[in-house]
């Protein structure tokens, strides 16, 4: 059955074309046959015309005769051209024609002739040109074209169907015979199979389609879910493409680097930002290969603080750059946080030892001392016993202050609200007699500190602003700054002769020592700041002095402006 039905494709096909062909090539001889013809019948009436003008023509006046008759004719378009011609050629009378047009009977094309009767000259007629001769001409070639173009189908065509359709209809049909019973042996049987295999098709189509919507859901759940990631990862994360066009990039990104959706497809906005410009070198050190590992360094001049910045960079097969950037200056921070405080806590063990043991032995010198002062009354020996004395109470103090920063003292914390803050403020200017001003714009709050200890940093903190110059002013301003007290201590003295970071590390100290002074105030006072929660930093300001800022956490529910 199905060897019959491809048969009978085929015959069609070929019939079709076929029929086509026949039909146009018929056409076309039909109106060649009828363009002859009027070709022919025009050269007839020629002949008539010029006959019948060689025999009207008066011997006597050739010329005029001949002029009057034949300007009428050839003025009404009936012919275009007329001539009388002597025995040698050469042209009696003409209508229609110029001398360089002169025509020779028997070889110009397109002229007839006529022999006069009385003498032997020759008339000879052009006739007029059929605007339908003309139509029929184009008709004639338009035929010609279509019929080649017709045979040129008839040879290619079949081979063309029994390549993409015929062979392909083939295989259906022979699918389509194993659907019966019957083997495709008679028409209904064949039928049942096609019809079959037409609804299996429709229903893998379908399958299909359901496929590829599932998978498209797939693919616009993993694109949610990794630009979910990508928001909540922390990181600034983007991708430039091989050309150097910025192809994607998270919110981190964009408030780094202050990128917008404009910018995508477009070449990353390097000098934008500073963290551009020092992330540029880096990747251009990129090389070919992969990945790479670095980190840069910009100044964040809202904090007045420097923060780090580690860049993983990896490269794909196509070319493509992802690009890491993770802000790890509290990575770091903590890191030296963690350093600081094991350096500190084996000072405080070895500086406990030393401390006990240099204070038994002044503790004994004092009593020395004393006993000597009795036993000698005159001025000279009073005065030597009085330095001495002064001198082991100097070494007494520096004895304490290696003690106080051997036992870290445990803040024991109460709720300080806003008008214990001013009076802790206030008791630290005391120091200042007079040039100390306090100064506070925010509401009730309140913070979990120790009093004695707040007060103690704070005060310390002033009086190192007095003892760096005595006529020094400082001011104290209480503010907000999010969800955190700020205390500042700012004076008009000269401000650190080293770095705001260096100056809280034990024994570094710019005062003189002699004085007991060994370096340990600030550190302590950090110390116990940050064991109540808070932070305590130092900078020197633009305006000239110090500024020592502590900022301690407010309590939810009862802080306010």
């Amino acid at each position: 059955m199905s060897k019959r039905f491809i048969i009978g494709v085929e015959l069609l096909t070929g019939l079709a074309i076929g029929s086509a062909t026949a039909a146009v090539l018929v056409s076309f001889i039909i109106v060649f046959l009828v363009d002859k013809n009027l070709e022919a019948e025009s050269g007839h009436m020629a002949t008539v015309t010029a006959y019948a003008i060689s025999n009207t023509i008066d011997a006597t006046d050739i010329s005029g005769e001949f002029e009057t008759i034949t300007d009428p004719i050839v003025q009404s378009g009936s012919i275009e051209a007329a001539v009388i011609l002597d025995s040698s050629g050469n042209m009696i009378a003409g209508s229609g024609i110029s001398l360089e047009d002169l025509p020779v009977p028997g070889e110009t094309q397109g002229w007839y002739f006529s022999q006069c009767a009385e003498t032997d000259h020759i008339v000879g007629v052009r006739p007029s040109r059929s605007s339908i001769s003309s139509i029929y001409r184009a008709l004639i070639l338009g035929l010609a074209v279509l019929t080649a173009a017709l045979a040129v189908l008839a040879i290619f065509t079949p081979r063309y169907l029994a390549r993409t359709v015929i062979s392909p209809l083939r295989e259906i049909l022979v699918e389509a015979d194993l659907f019966s019973s019957g083997g495709g042996t008679n028409p209904e049987a064949a039928g049942a199979s096609f019809h079959r295999l037409v609804e299996l098709l429709h229903d893998r189509d379908q399958q299909l389609n359901d496929l590829r919507k599932r998978a498209e859901q797939r693919a616009d759940r993993v694109e949610k879910r990794s630009a979910a990631m990508l928001s909540v990862l922390g990181s600034a994360v983007f991708a430039i493409d091989g050309r150097g066009n910025l192809s994607l990039f998270n919110r981190q990104s964009k408030e780094l680097f202050d990128l917008s959706n404009t910018d995508i497809n477009n070449e990353f906005p390097w000098e934008k930002t500073e963290a551009g410009r020092q992330l540029k070198p880096i990747l251009l050190s990129l090389d070919k290969a992969g990945n790479t590992l670095s980190e840069f360094q910009i100044r964040d001049d809202i904090v007045k603080q420097d923060r780090m910045y580690s860049v993983v960079i990896s490269r794909s097969r196509v070319d493509e750059i992802a690009v890491l950037v993770t802000d790890v200056t509290r990575i770091s921070e903590l890191e030296r946080r963690i350093a600081d405080q094991s350096a500190m806590a084996d000072i405080g063990a070895a500086s406990a030892g030393i401390s006990h043991e240099m204070g038994n032995t002044l503790c004994a010198l004092s009593g020395f001392v004393d006993l000597l002062t009795r036993g000698h009354s005159d001025e000279r020996t009073q005065n030597i016993i009085s330095e001495v004395k002064r001198e082991v109470d100097s070494a007494q103090d520096l004895i304490n202050s290696f003690g106080s920063f051997a036992r870290s003292p445990e803040p024991v914390t109460a709720n300080l609200g806003r008008d214990d803050i001013i009076s802790i403020c206030e008791e630290a200017c005391s120091l200042c007699e007079g040039r100390c001003l306090v100064d506070t714009s925010i509401n009730e709050f309140s913070i979990n500190a120790d009093r004695k200890l707040l007060s103690s940093c704070i005060s310390n903190i002033v009086r190192n602003a007095v003892e760096a110059d005595t006529s020094s002013s400082v001011e104290i301003s209480i503010n907000r700054k999010d969800a955190n007290l700020l205390i500042s201590v700012a004076d008009s003295g000269p401000g650190l002769s080293i770095d705001g970071e260096e100056a809280f590390r034990p024994f570094r100290t710019t005062k003189n020592r002699s004085s007991g002074n060994m370096g340990l105030g600030l550190s302590v006072s950090r110390r116990i700041i940050r064991s109540m929660g808070g932070e305590l930093s130092g900078e020197n300001r633009d305006e000239g002095g110090a500024l020592f800022t502590i900022l301690i956490p407010i309590q939810e529910n009862q802080g306010g402006y």
